[in-house]
């Protein structure tokens, strides 16, 4: 057992290639042997890593590790190191596609020619005599019952352009200036910001990565572990 713990490398950033990789598993730890399935098989690397088609792997860089997207839970340690998978911040905008900055809202015009008066927009004498900026309330988060910003104002804005706020993501760009994600150096957005699907619905964990894709591949060839009843053929159950 000493001897074949020799040549384990867990899953971590950009790494030379690993002779075998260890996946701790609830159902039974896996040894995937990854040296030979490149250099034995013959299969290349952009095959499993879809990340980095044009990759070329030697003794001083390697392809990107599958848990550098593929976590195995989607949790507050992932989203605060899985940055650190990446050689560089230019994978950033694979994911976390886009961001908006400034507000195109003028406010001039709104009043002039759009509102009745302040009132369609600002709150009434009983929560603010006089109409005041939206941001001397609402800030960036709720706070005592008071909704955020980008909650408040949508809530008001949707009142009144029920048409664009039906189309969804495809509307933010009417409103928000996009940011150039090239340059981007704030916060990312949560997925669920602008996609309705949980994280884990846009990105597969890793075990469910790892079994559509290898299981995929023998059933195709006709060979290696496939199938319901192959389990014990990868997994280390004692």
């Amino acid at each position: 057992m000493i001897a074949a713990a020799v040549g384990y490398v867990l899953p971590g950033g950009s790494q030379a290639m690993p002779v075998r990789i260890l996946f701790n598993n609830k159902g039974g730890k896996v040894i995937f042997s990854h040296l030979t399935h490149h250099r034995d098989y013959q299969i290349e690397c952009a095959r499993c890593h879809h990340d980095r088609p044009q990759v070329q792997v030697s003794d001083k860089t390697g392809a990107l590790a599958c848990g550098s997207c593929h976590p195995q839970d989607f949790d507050k340690n992932f989203a605060s190191s899985h940055a650190d998978s990446f050689p560089d911040e230019s994978y950033c905008i694979r994911c976390h596609h886009v961001e908006y900055g400034q507000l195109i809202f003028n406010h001039k015009e709104h009043a002039e020619e759009y509102a009745d008066d302040c009132r369609a927009c600002h709150h009434d004498a009983s929560i603010e005599p006089e109409p005041r900026k939206c941001s001397d309330c609402h800030k960036g988060k709720e706070l005592k019952g008071v909704p955020s910003m980008r909650e408040a104002g949508h809530k008001k804005c949707a009142s009144c352009h029920e048409d664009m706020f039906a189309k969804h993501l495809s509307s933010c760009k009417e409103c928000h200036q996009s940011v150039d994600m090239t340059q981007y150096k704030g916060d990312y957005s949560d997925c669920g910001a602008c996609h309705d699907a949980h994280a884990r619905d846009l990105v597969l964990p890793r075990m469910n990565a790892f079994h559509d894709q290898c299981m995929s591949c023998h059933e195709s060839l006709g060979a290696g572990p496939y199938g319901p009843d192959a389990c014990n053929q990868c997994h280390i159950t004692r």
